[in-house]
């Protein structure tokens, strides 16, 4: 007995050390390929990605759209609406780094240069538990686009309509919401096959209608769950709540502006009727739990009153995809004025897509507005737009299957 004894014991040691041998060898393996990542991203980080895409867009009204200066008009003009300049480079094993400037044109041959997106994402860190869950923590530092909801995340050319939805425009602004700061992600324990995230952002204020104090920060928390309900059917929804500052009557930030907003979005990708079918189903909803700002009542250009409001604003949309180029959806867009909660807007908008390539497409859309302000109450615009993209192609956005 004793010989069998010390026979097991030697196996097991044999066993032990066979395991650790291979437990060395699989780290050896991903030292060497994150070795040759880095390689390959030194070389890649003096030559970026670089796509160029630009925004076409041609629109016909039934009535006058004035512009935000109050005297150039709109309706029934062709025009270049945006170029984009998008870079990307993997700079190491640990973080990636990207470039968006924009050059926007609000009137025909009137073009702003902007920065939509400059940062880096640390994606991972030379710490052994650091890849492991809950922590996976991915760190981004910089200019980005806020997580308070799909149709902000996406660049226009991305959008699955010609225009951001109403609620975001009130909210956020027409272009939306893009911040300087930090942005952290962490990925949380979940039952099943679901995945849950936890987005944290702090910014520097002052681009939004909800916070307009630049030298204040604004804050965003964003718990996002997914759902793999089966094959064929997915759910995605997330629970928001962004606090921000505006300036009071004394010039201060001590007014605020507190929002909390539900975004979903379903999607059904059949497995038996080809590639390129899907439907999607969204929506959001945002409500300003409280809106704070200073106003001014006598028309003197001077803010002589404090006042609050609490808008509500929503939107639903949905869209078909009948064929490898075709998509079809609709969307219908409802919100109070952010200044005034009395008064409301809303649209209607359906629109077919036509993907000729990934780096062609074109949409012809029709909207049809509905407002408490006589400038745009019963609206009808057409609107004809291209994209095209020289050079790689970013990735698609949620609501492309190619």
């Amino acid at each position: 007995m004793t010989a069998i004894a010390i026979a097991m014991l030697l196996f097991v040691q044999d066993q032990d050390k066979t395991q650790q041998e291979l437990q060395d060898l699989k780290d050896r393996i991903e030292k060497l390929e994150k070795e040759k990542q880095g390689g390959a991203a030194g070389q890649n980080a003096l030559n970026p990605t670089i796509a160029v895409i630009g925004n076409f867009l041609w629109r016909m009204d039934n009535d006058d759209v004035i512009a935000g200066d109050g005297v150039t008009e709109l309706d029934d003009k062709v025009l270049v609406r945006e170029v984009e300049l998008d870079l990307r480079a993997a700079i190491d094993p640990y973080a990636d780094g990207m470039l968006v400037l924009t050059f926007e044109a609000e009137t025909p041959g009137t073009f702003e240069v902007d920065v939509e997106e400059l940062h880096v994402r640390i994606k991972s860190l030379p710490f052994g538990f650091w890849e492991k869950p809950p922590l996976g923590t991915k760190i981004t530092l910089g200019r980005f686009r806020t997580q308070i909801g799909r149709m902000n995340v996406l660049h226009l050319h991305d959008l699955p309509s010609p225009n951001r939805p109403r609620v975001i425009q009130e909210f956020l602004g027409e272009e939306g919401q893009i911040g300087d700061g930090a942005w952290l992600q962490f990925f949380l324990p979940s039952p099943g096959d679901t995945a849950l995230e936890l987005h944290l952002q702090a910014m520097q204020g002052g681009n939004a209608g909800i916070c307009q104090e630049s030298d204040e920060p604004c804050y965003l928390a964003n718990l996002a769950f997914f759902w793999p309900i089966s094959d064929e059917f997915s759910l995605n929804a997330s629970l928001i709540f962004f606090l921000g500052k505006n300036t009071d009557l004394t010039g201060d930030e001590g007014a605020n502006s507190e929002v909390v907003s539900l975004d979903a979005l379903f999607k059904w990708k059949p497995l038996r009727q080809g590639e390129y079918r899907s439907f999607i189903f969204g929506a959001q909803v945002m409500k300003s739990l409280s809106h704070e700002f200073a106003t001014d009542t006598d028309l003197d250009g001077i803010a002589d009153v404090m006042a609050e409001t609490k808008p509500l604003g929503w939107y639903a949309w949905a869209q078909y995809q009948f064929s490898k180029e075709i998509y079809v959806g609709a969307r219908y867009d409802f919100t109070e004025f952010l200044t005034n909660d009395d008064l409301d807007r809303s649209t209607i908008t359906a629109y077919v897509s036509y993907y000729f390539s990934e780096f062609f497409r074109v949409r012809l859309a029709v909207e049809r507005t509905t407002s408490d302000d006589p400038l745009e109450d019963e609206l009808l615009t057409s609107l004809f737009e291209v994209n095209v993209v020289f050079g790689a192609h970013p990735p698609h956005p949620f609501w492309v299957n190619k």
